[in-house]
């Protein structure tokens, strides 16, 4: 069995993958419309990889992708 385990991209990574500046990265996190930080530990956070990748893959769409997904593990549990 397989495990994949998802790797996590400090800020500096984020903004050079996306070449999106400091605040709109937050303005965007803050609007949903964007993958919101996930706390490491304290003063440290970071974003998943997968995540990105599913953004950089259909950024106009994140928003219903995050609620869609929202759903459905709340329908799930």
């Amino acid at each position: 069995m397989t495990t994949h385990l998802d790797r996590y991209l400090r800020e500096a990574e984020v903004l050079h993958v996306t070449s999106l500046s400091h605040a709109t990265l937050y303005r965007e996190v803050k609007a949903k419309r964007f993958p919101a930080q996930v706390r490491i530990s304290p003063g440290r956070v970071g974003w998943k990889a997968s995540e990105i990748v599913a953004w950089q893959n259909a950024p106009g769409d994140w928003d219903e992708q995050r609620t869609s997904s929202q759903n459905s593990a709340r329908a799930v549990a």
